[in-house]
């Protein structure tokens, strides 16, 4: 791995954090992801979203973000008690040994701190703006990813209204709440977009960091429309994002490079980051995210590279990954021996639904794993401690987290199910062609499935 401090960097964040409580996290102040086609929010993406109440956000727009409901997980912080939705990090901090979770990874940014001992003596029902917005304004998308949904991908929403909901214990992709009253879609009048844009002057003076994500943006016009806002309105000091999958045309994807390279010239942004999605490379990343071309995808992950701008792959570390993991590795190595240090990757384990949980895979997958972090603890001069850290958790958690006998049946009950039907309704090769190494436990599960309710 590259010789860095960054750990003894975070090994005093964390020191930071504690000082002020032991489950104090400045995302729930300066870190907010929105997504107003919804009207839901979440201090980072590891808590489940809340719903954002329409009177909240009528009487104060910054209600966007400093809901009654996050200000009450923010007294728990102040006062030494670990938020139940915050379960992502403290699963990490309860490993045997030393481990870093995310609240101190994402409390270490530039953006968060220097505040930290400014936050800890804030009142706890202060509002606030937040420093790094990420914000989705619809959930139009090209991409049916097995673990996404609906709320978050109209190529699924589109399955589900043709084919079915699928018969699982977790409900992960049904869609009735598009019956309830609390989905938007690009025609309606969004009284969460309305709101945005009167907390827009305001917001936009702390920001940080602006971070457009979806669905997928480039579907959206509302991407298109901020970078005209930047270019009427400049914030010299923003470091913009866009979260993308990528696989929009090359045409389409130039179109909005060429747009962001002109504010960047002209000063009109301070920086610029593309945040992509991956976590396996070929066919069989293909399967995980239906619609997935890994060429044309690599082609224009190129293209910001070659642009000089920082590139971050999130891996959502799931079930499949297991056996196939370290043919991304593979590339990773490859895209660092030609672009070096612009290529960036982070490996956050999959939480739900319990079909693509690492944690309900048979012991014997717990050696494949272990080779994946061998793969990178061999690679020294290419992976960065920090990376490897953050694997050595995600393979701790794999080996040591508790999960019941119930939730183990429960998972891979649904992963026959899921899977089983999955193949009749995508085009291609299915599961068993293309991770041959599942085979047996696959049919383990589809004993467990056949035997459920018995």
């Amino acid at each position: 791995m590259p010789n860095d401090n960054y750990m003894e960097y975070i090994d005093g964040i964390r020191d930071r954090l504690n000082a002020v409580s032991p489950s104090f996290c400045a995302m729930k102040w300066l870190h907010q992801t929105l997504y107003l086609h919804t009207g839901d929010n979440h201090s980072c993406y590891h808590p489940r979203p809340h719903h954002i109440g329409l009177d909240e956000i009528a009487e104060n727009p910054s209600a966007l973000h400093n809901t009654k409901w996050k200000k009450e997980q923010r007294k728990q912080m102040l006062e030494g008690t670990r938020p139940q939705e915050c379960y992502y990090c403290w699963n990490i901090e309860n490993l045997e040994g030393k481990h870093y979770s995310d609240r101190m990874f994402h409390s270490s940014s530039d953006f968060a701190a220097p505040l930290i001992e400014e936050l800890g003596k804030m009142p706890w029902d202060a509002n606030i703006n937040p420093k790094y917005l990420e914000v989705s304004f619809g959930n139009g998308c090209n991409y049916r990813c097995g673990y996404c949904s609906p709320q978050a991908s109209t190529l699924w929403m589109d399955e589900i209204k043709k084919h079915g909901n699928y018969d699982l214990t977790y409900n992960q992709y049904g869609i009735d709440f598009l019956k309830s009253g609390t989905y938007y879609g690009p025609n309606d009048d969004n009284p969460y977009i309305e709101a945005f844009w009167k907390w827009w002057p305001d917001l936009r003076k702390d920001l940080h960091t602006l971070r457009i994500t979806g669905g997928e943006p480039l579907m959206n016009p509302g991407v298109m429309q901020f970078l005209d806002i930047l270019e009427k309105e400049p914030a010299p000091q923003l470091h913009l994002s866009i979260n993308s999958n990528l696989g929009a045309t090359f045409n389409k994807v130039d179109r909005m490079y060429d747009r962001v390279q002109s504010l960047l010239d002209q000063g009109k942004i301070r920086k610029f980051t593309l945040y992509t999605s991956l976590e396996g490379w070929g066919p069989q990343a293909e399967y995980m995210r239906t619609g997935l071309k890994s060429e044309h995808w690599e082609r224009n992950f190129k293209e910001a590279l070659k642009r000089g701008w920082e590139a971050n792959i999130m891996c959502t570390y799931n079930i499949l990954c297991v056996a196939t993991f370290h043919k991304f590795l593979e590339k990773i190595v490859e895209w660092r021996q030609e672009y070096g240090n612009l290529v960036r990757f982070d490996t956050p384990y999959l939480k739900e639904p319990p079909h693509w949980m690492i944690t309900i895979l048979t012991q014997d997958f717990h050696a494949k794993q272990d080779e994946i972090l061998k793969f990178i603890e061999d690679r020294r001069d290419v992976f960065h401690s920090f990376e490897y850290e953050k694997m050595k958790r995600v393979t701790n958690y794999m080996h040591t987290h508790p999960i019941t006998e119930e939730q183990i049946r429960a998972g891979r009950r649904d992963f026959y199910s899921f899977f089983t039907e999955n193949d009749k309704r995508i085009v291609g090769l299915g599961l068993l062609e293309l991770f041959p190494e599942y085979k047996d436990f696959y049919y383990l599960c589809k004993e467990v499935y056949e035997n459920y309710d018995k």
